[in-house]
């Protein structure tokens, strides 16, 4: 879990040019380009120290601002300008929000003015804050949304903090002469440059190349390549929540941290030569170039290309530069608000952690039992349980449902009308039923479904995934396997679609042929998959069956044993993960340990063959109180989880027949008689990531870092704007007075 960072929203031009936004809204035309370039605000902190030093103590921070800095304030800080046409684009981009809020057009533009110039006031105050404190320091959770080692990301880690420090030197005379010799745009993106590192850098160069190719992306298949015909697609199965979620930080990295592989694609350069980005389908070197030259004509008819400026790179147009300043700007935003969240997390003492969790325990404990499988079906990464009553056990399972048939089901269905379902005749003829189930793999949707999720992974020497002899090379989710250090929370990720796949290229479809497993064979499966995932062989069990599972013979042992609701008859395998169960609770999601393993290779296999699709992106399965009341549960299920849960506990599975065909049954997680950690919140564990106090610190921190870092943003900026800020009413009135 890693926490997500308070953004100011960038304003980003592209949105608008993407769609032609601006060539097709009154707000700008050809005919008002004087208007639009009138500067409607100007924003500068340094206009009055007094104020200016008010706002650091306003910040509660322990860097003041400096002699040092105070003594050049003129040279360090240059007033931004906002131009009118900084503000129709900002509304272009994000205006219907407020309107659709409520807002009317007037208030609108007021309300988006005063963000335009507040991004200003904390830019350039993180600039002053940074240059007082003669270093960069932020909180861990900003350096680890990199997903890079601290190091490649330009950060070193702080001594007795949870914060990084940026490796660059930062100091006043190194930023004077960053930015001596440079004007307007260029002096811009030094100066913001000088507080970033090669990577930060890296991402706002990929940021905008990539908004740039988008912007050509949606010109070319609009207006130069055939639209697709919608067709009939199969019913979507659900995916894995988290898939294919990269890095915040994401950007396609060259031989080293500073080089993106990424290039803007135009036609008059080879797609090829671009690194990641991938041509539409159908794109050819012409129609790019068409589209390209309408995303010019946008630019031009909008003033955003100057005179005389050749076009043929767009990296080199003062529109990348302009664009390039903006990500930057919001990249010193991000960061100094990171800053101050380290501010706050610093000042989490290790008792006010403490305290919280004997709360949280103190709480649980009065809790009534009733109900408590409710309150386990809200567990997560941010809600725990802590503690769970006494004298009773309770616990997850994860459910694969393998089901009959359509003509079993049929066959069933004349069963249950000639025995009934609750008589031993009926259990005595259902059970040759069982031995004809065969598990295919339920995943073509996830090929030929709304969006292809497949890739061919024959080809990456890096993937080490599972493969049988009916195993394909096809796996799913590339970016979460490829691009992500994190890939999918409790997904191991390396199963193979278990059958033949053929691609039909012309036709960009896959032909599909499922294996069939019948249950002895699936059970090699399962087990398999889960020794290849955890590096060894420890998942085992035998069948319990006896020879006659398929054709009992004794009705009265069948009788006697359904009416005391004993049905270990149905049972027809068991084993279980070996290890898991020596594996404390705190450490229990921690990716290295063999129950965090199975249990993400049993998450996989459940997406890949169970059609109980109840179960599927739950945290930790179905919630099971092993008690004698009815929990819903179908009584074979019921009783089966109920006796993983009760003699055997985590890392436990079995084999149970149910009307509904085949359950293969593992217990993710057991609670029982009273703590459920054994030595509570560790503070010294807290950044051990998996671990119960890491998410536990997490969970805390998250819960007071957005109201925290709104607050000091809030008092920053009622320190600062009433003085700093500079609006020209006049210049854009008749934008505030629309609809008025």
């Amino acid at each position: 879990m890693k926490k997500k960072l308070i953004l100011i929203i960038s304003a980003l031009l592209l949105c608008a040019f993407s769609f032609g936004a601006f060539a097709g809204c009154d707000l700008v035309t050809p005919n008002n380009e004087r208007d639009m370039a009138q500067v409607v605000a100007e924003v500068n902190v340094a206009e009055n120290t007094e104020e200016l030093e008010a706002a650091f103590r306003a910040l509660g921070s322990d860097v003041a601002l400096s002699d040092g800095v105070k003594g050049k304030l003129a040279e360090l800080v240059t007033t931004d300008e906002i131009y009118k046409r900084d503000l129709v684009t900002y509304f272009l981009s994000y205006g219907g929000n407020y309107v659709n809020s409520g807002y009317s057009y007037g208030e609108t533009f007021e309300l988006l003015i005063t963000a335009l110039a507040d991004r200003k006031i904390i830019s350039q105050f993180a600039s002053l804050y940074y240059l007082s404190a003669e270093a960069v320091e932020v909180d861990s959770d900003y350096v680890e949304s990199f997903e890079m080692s601290a190091s490649d990301a330009g950060y070193a880690q702080k001594q007795n903090s949870d914060g990084y420090a940026m490796s660059k030197e930062v100091t006043v005379a190194g930023y004077l002469a960053a930015l001596e010799g440079k004007e307007g745009d260029a002096a811009a993106i030094a100066g913001y440059s000088y507080f970033l590192t090669k990577a930060e850098i890296a991402y706002a160069e990929y940021l905008v190349k990539s908004s740039i190719n988008s912007a050509i992306d949606s010109n070319e298949q609009n207006y130069y390549l055939d639209a697709e015909e919608d067709g009939e697609a199969s019913e979507d199965r659900a995916t894995p929540t988290g898939m294919n979620t990269l890095a915040d930080y994401y950007y396609p990295q060259g031989e080293d941290v500073s080089e993106v592989d990424y290039e803007v694609y135009t036609g008059l350069n080879s797609a090829d030569g671009c690194g990641e980005y991938e041509a539409l389908d159908g794109s050819t070197r012409s129609t790019r170039r068409a589209a390209y030259a309408r995303f010019v004509t946008t630019l031009r008819s909008n003033n955003l290309i100057e005179e005389g400026e050749a076009i043929d790179d767009p990296v080199a147009l003062s529109y990348y530069d302009t664009e390039l300043k903006t990500q930057m700007e919001q990249l010193v935003i991000t960061k100094f608000l990171s800053t101050v969240s380290l501010e706050m997390s610093d000042k989490i003492e290790e008792n006010l952690l403490e305290d919280a969790y004997n709360e949280l325990v103190a709480s649980q404990q009065v809790s009534s039992a009733t109900g408590f499988t409710t309150t386990m079906d809200s567990v997560s990464d941010t809600s725990f349980i802590v503690y769970s009553p006494k004298d009773k056990t309770y616990g997850f399972v994860y459910n694969i449902l393998l089901p009959f048939s359509t003509n079993q089901e049929l066959r069933l269905d004349e069963l249950q009308a000639q025995y009934g379902t609750d008589t031993a005749e009926y259990y005595q003829a259902r059970a040759a039923l069982y031995k004809n189930i065969e598990a295919t793999d339920q995943r073509a949707s996830w090929f030929n479904g709304a969006e292809d999720h497949s890739f061919d992974a024959s080809g990456n020497g890096s993937l080490n995934y599972y493969k049988t002899d009916a195993n394909s090379d096809y796996l799913f989710f590339e970016d979460s396997l490829t691009k992500s250090e994190s890939g999918i929370a409790r997904y191991a990720g390396l199963y193979p679609y278990n059958g033949t796949v053929s691609y039909d290229e012309e036709k960009d479809t896959y032909t599909l042929k499922p294996e069939k497993l019948g249950i002895g064979a699936f059970i090699d499966e399962f087990e398999g998959y889960i020794n290849f995932v955890a590096g060894s062989t420890v998942a085992s069990g035998a069948e319990t069956a006896t020879d006659d599972y398929y054709a009992p013979t004794d009705l009265d042992a069948l009788a006697a044993a359904l009416k005391n609701n004993d049905y270990s008859f149905a049972i027809y395998y068991e084993g279980s993960v070996a290890g898991v169960k020596d594996v404390s609770a705190a450490d229990y999601l921690v990716k290295n340990n063999v129950s965090y393993k199975a249990l993400s290779a049993v998450n996989e296999l459940m997406f890949a063959y169970s059609t109980d699709t109840a179960a599927l992106n739950t945290y930790f399965g179905y919630s099971v109180e092993t008690k004698e009341e009815s929990s819903g549960y179908v009584p074979e299920f019921e009783y089966a989880a109920q006796k993983l849960i009760k003699e055997d506990g985590r890392g436990a599975y079995c084999v149970v027949a149910t009307d509904y065909g085949w359950h293969i049954i593992y217990v993710t997680f057991t609670y029982g008689d009273g703590l459920v950690y054994e030595k509570g919140f560790e503070y010294d564990a807290r950044n051990s990531e998996g671990t119960f106090s890491y998410y536990f610190y997490q969970s805390m921190k998250s819960s007071v870092t957005s109201s925290y870092t709104s607050e000091k943003q809030n008092e920053l900026l009622t320190a600062l704007e009433e003085n700093c800020v500079t609006y020209y009413e006049s210049r854009y009135s008749d934008l505030t007075s629309i609809g008025a």
